[in-house]
């Protein structure tokens, strides 16, 4: 993805974003002043800040997915996945600081956290799963691949030993009577003897004019 940047929303954007539509405006409020402030004028700062560890995330999301062919539907749904993480990262550091000091206040608090955090959780997992970026969907596919690469290579190696042995068959009954590899294939003067004791019957092969049919002496029997 290079250098791609990401637009860093506003706090009315943000109000809009999934993962915060299920809050009451007093919930979101309280949310975004705990973790920005209420003072408008650092606004510029704080995206500066959420813009960094934005392209942080994404940096580091880079080096386990491949996003290079991304649409624009896609990129709406990883910003809104990144900003998930971020938040839920950010309420988890609140909940553990409060862990200690259990009043009545932040009882009430921690358990607004603990329902925030249950459907950023739910978020980050639906999102993930619809961009395929989920560790159980990315195994699959690589145990898809590797199943198919066993497949096509296991097919390579049958046709390519059908295309060397050589199958010698008794012209009169059939039976076989030998497979057998050659180091020059083309060689002209490659001459085999068989007996078949079946029939009590000796044959002489060519072995370079069994490449021209079908690497046997009897093209109608199937191998």
């Amino acid at each position: 993805m290079g250098n791609r940047r990401f637009y860093i929303p506003s706090k009315k954007r943000a109000r809009n974003l999934k993962q915060n539509q299920k809050m009451s405006d007093e919930e979101f409020d309280e949310f975004w002043n705990e973790e920005y402030g209420e003072n408008t004028e650092d606004d510029e700062e704080i995206l500066a800040e959420l813009k960094a560890r934005t392209q942080e995330k994404l940096a580091e999301l880079e080096k386990d997915y491949d996003f290079s062919d991304m649409k624009a539907n896609d990129m709406t749904q990883l910003e809104s996945l990144i900003l998930a993480m971020l938040q839920l990262d950010d309420i988890e550091k609140e909940v553990y600081k409060r862990r200690n000091n259990l009043t009545d206040t932040n009882i009430l608090a921690l358990e607004k956290f603990n329902k925030i955090l249950s459907q950023l959780r739910s978020d980050i997992s639906t999102i993930s799963t619809d961009l395929q970026l989920t560790k159980k969907i990315r195994n699959k596919s690589k145990d898809i691949s590797i199943v198919q690469r066993w497949e096509e290579l296991s097919k390579k190696a049958s046709q390519f030993y059908e295309q060397k042995m050589l199958y010698i068959f008794c012209p009169d009954c059939r039976t076989l009577l030998s497979t057998l590899w050659l180091l020059y294939p083309h060689g002209e003067r490659n001459k085999i003897i068989l007996y078949c004791e079946r029939c009590n019957t000796k044959h002489e092969i060519l072995l370079s004019e069994l490449y021209e049919t079908g690497n046997k002496n009897l093209p109608d029997v199937v191998i």
